[in-house]
């Protein structure tokens, strides 16, 4: 037995007590935890302390030799050695988790975060009792009389130990993973299957599951891997691409060499339309099956320095040759993109598409869209037509008639009746069946039924103005508002922060309780369902179509133009209501005293984070430039005031001291705003444009470089900005920026602007 490699564990047990006792002093819960990690930790070094001072010299002779072979009896060194081993490792492992964060932000949460779930601290608990224990038997056990079943047990506990380790590293290696997840792949699709496939029945989708699919994945047509499932908004296609989600995720389950991937695109997120997340998503999703298409992603991922705060996106170009790369030999890799079309960089994405079918013989890529500009050479196209869903609908029917209170007690002759007249109107659209069917069911008598079913709107369109028309005139305007921000808004919100957002005004200076609407619900019945709640508690439009329907032509001649919304003025009607709201006198106490006076904040993070965006894509007038003077005027109160709150809620857990000391401008720059950093340096002369600003203390200009805000960049070199001042994050300047591959836009910039790239 080597005291040395005791001498080393106890050194790393008090290593390790230190970490979780300076936790102790810091983080604000987990207490019992703690203790019980201490109390464990502490009883090991006691054990290895006693089998230190019972080891004697340590000067190998081969008396000594002998005498540790006669002495330690059945034990097997080896054995020994292994377990001290396998017991250093854990405590590595433990040390890594608990190691001193290397940026502020990350030190600032530790005091906040216990770094392990009650699961973890479980499993740790039962590795250092396994330790003991071993430690134990060669304390105790008389080692003359030692019978077999004691060795393998030994033996058992070094097995599991290293067992136990091998899972820890696993662990290990899937956070890793996550993080490099979380920076390719911010966007899940899993919301948005859950939520299509809860509208899909039993046996619907047969006809391209059972009767295409499996062709099209072994040869498909001519030879062309990309397949565009194309139809009318409302024929089912996101149901249908649901099934082919359900029916892979069957084959892939015994099928080691297929691997697959699927992605949502949605009109309500708009994260979900960027090619970059779409991209990512589908290679974190077949690095689960093939954690090799990581290599290259990891090698880019790993370059950036771990005290840097913030990441750019990753290349869309590394993202393709990452799966064009690990497409080969026997491995299949099929990819799904559903709803093409409510991407607004739809070319974007398909031009991806095309490449990756294009540039591998092991990929098939299937796309459902309205429309699609790739051509007949590129891809084939199966059109969704009324009869290629004529039997999906009736099974839809079917179920309906058959498990809906309202249906399912009526007499069959008018069962049929039903089932007939939808089939024979519906023209392949489930979405005019679904809603018939809710029509029918919100009748109070068999008679009534009879009436409405000979009454059915034709057409999707006639079916939605029906139904707006049935809202009463003292709830237009909160259902306008609804639809307004659900199909505008570049999130999902949630049903309170809608609530709030519909009832402001843009002349109110203050929310309260007796403003909102009751009861909390109230808009789902109001909007009739044009609008729904999904399992994570956000509010939607009930289908893409609604938006079709709210933004058309036809609507703004009809009988409810009333509602009709224009798309054009949308982001500056947003952008203002935005900054109405984060004006309010609710928020003029400033960063963190606010909490303590309003309850009126469910609306605060889409507002704070969301006007600038929806701010870089309008124009700014005498009054947008009046609204932007107005809530940057509030940095002169208490805590920063209504400025200081949006910085807070921009950045959550940010240091104070970065909200008293960065200016308007650095967010300005930082978001692209370029007509606000015209009419900051308009409106003060004298201001610093190199003033640091942001949780790194970077420079304005260089915040605008780093996220290609080109336009922002030159307006503020040509002012005079520094392109020389280092950023403290990463350590080089904007010329520095120029060098690298993600940047070359930077140096065309400062070759524009007459800038010295050598100095």
């Amino acid at each position: 037995m080597d005291p040395i490699s005791i001498t080393g564990l106890i050194i790393e047990v008090s290593n390790v007590l230190s970490c979780v006792i300076n936790y102790a002093k810091a983080v604000q819960g987990a207490k019992s935890d703690m203790r019980k990690l201490s109390e464990e930790l502490f009883a090991l070094k006691g054990i290895l302390e006693h089998i230190s001072t019972g080891i004697g010299d340590n000067t190998p002779t081969p008396e000594k030799d002998i005498e540790s072979e006669q002495s330690s009896g059945v034990f097997d060194r080896d054995v020994m050695s292994r377990v001290l081993f396998t017991a250093n490792e854990f405590l590595q492992s433990l040390l890594q988790e608990l190691e001193e964060p290397a940026t502020k932000f990350k030190k600032l949460k530790q005091k906040l975060e216990w770094p392990f779930t009650q699961d973890q601290v479980n499993a740790h608990l039962i590795r250092l009792e396994r330790v003991k224990s071993w430690l134990i038997l060669v304390i105790t056990a008389d080692t003359a009389a030692a019978e077999k079943d004691l060795h393998q047990e030994i033996i058992s506990l070094s097995r599991n130990l290293k067992e136990d380790l091998r899972i820890r590293e696993q662990e290990r290696v899937q956070r890793d993973n996550e993080a490099l997840f979380k920076w390719i792949a911010p966007v899940s699709p899993a919301d948005s299957h859950l939520r299509a496939s809860n509208g899909r029945r039993m046996g619907t989708g047969r006809w391209f599951t059972k009767s295409h699919l499996k062709g099209w994945l072994r040869d498909p047509l001519d030879g062309k891997r990309i397949l565009f499932l194309v139809g009318k908004s409302g024929t089912g296609k996101t149901t249908l691409f649901a099934q082919i989600v359900e029916e892979l995720t069957s084959m892939a389950s015994g099928d080691p060499s297929l691997c697959f991937a699927y992605f949502y695109c949605t009109i309500s997120n708009t994260a979900s339309q960027a090619p970059g997340n779409v991209l990512g998503s589908l290679v974190a999703q077949l690095a689960r099956s093939n954690p090799a298409i990581l290599e290259n992603i990891r090698s880019l991922y790993d370059k950036i320095p771990k005290s840097q705060t913030h990441r750019l996106p990753v290349d869309i170009s590394a993202l393709e040759d990452a799966i064009i790369k690990h497409s080969t030999g026997n491995s299949r890799i099929v990819i799904l993109v559903d709803a093409l079309n409510e991407s607004s960089e739809t070319d974007h994405i398909e031009c991806s598409l095309l490449k990756l079918a294009r540039l591998s013989s092991n990929i098939r890529i299937l796309v459902t869209t309205t429309s699609t500009r790739a051509s007949s050479k590129e891809a084939n196209f199966l059109n969704i037509k009324a009869g290629t869903m004529k039997e999906d609908i009736k099974t839809f029917i079917q179920y309906r008639l058959e498990h809906d209170t309202a249906l399912r007690n009526l007499t069959p002759k008018l069962q049929a009746e039903i089932s007939e007249t939808l089939l024979k109107d519906a023209d392949g659209s489930f979405r005019w069946v679904q809603l018939s069917l809710d029509n029918l069911c919100a009748q109070r008598t068999a008679k009534a039924m009879r009436a409405s079913l000979s009454n059915l709107p034709g057409t999707l369109r006639e079916m939605y103005a029906n139904t707006l028309e049935r809202v009463s005139p003292e709830d237009i305007q909160f259902v306008h508002e609804a639809l307004f921000w659900l199909s505008f808004a570049k999130q999902p919100l949630t049903l309170r922060s809608l609530n709030e957002v519909v009832v402001l005004d843009e002349t109110d200076t203050i929310l309260d309780e007796d403003m909102m609407l009751v009861p909390r619900d109230i808009l789902l019945q109001l909007c009739q369902g044009l609008i729904s709640v999904d399992q994570a508690g956000h509010v939607n439009l009930a289908h893409s179509s609604v938006k079709e329907f709210l933004t058309s032509e036809w609507i703004r001649t009809s009988r409810v133009s009333h509602f009709a919304l224009d798309a054009s003025t949308a982001d500056t009607t947003i952008m203002r209501k935005c900054l109405t709201y984060l004006c309010l006198d609710n928020f003029k106490p400033g960063y963190s005293e606010f909490k303590k006076r309003t309850r009126i904040r469910w609306f605060l993070y889409y507002a704070a984070y969301f006007w600038p965006t929806h701010g870089t894509h309008c124009k700014f007038g005498e009054r947008e430039r009046k609204l932007v003077n107005r809530f940057f005027a509030t940095k002169s109160l208490t805590r920063r005031g209504n400025y200081g709150v949006w910085i807070e809620a921009l950045i959550p857990g940010v240091d104070h001291s970065i909200i008293e000391n960065t200016e308007p401008l650095y967010y300005a720059a930082s978001f692209g705003m370029a007509s606000v950093v015209k009419a900051i340096l308009a409106s003060d002369p004298g201001i610093d444009l190199n003033a640091p600003g942001g949780r790194v203390g970077a420079t304005p200009l260089f915040a605008a470089c780093w996220r290609h805000n080109y336009e922002v960049a030159e307006i503020l070199l040509r002012a005079g900005a520094d392109p020389k001042i280092a950023d403290p994050g990463t350590g080089v300047n904007v010329i520095g920026l120029a060098r690298m591959g993600n940047f070359l836009s930077v140096r065309d910039l400062l070759l524009r602007c007459n800038v010295d790239l050598k100095s």
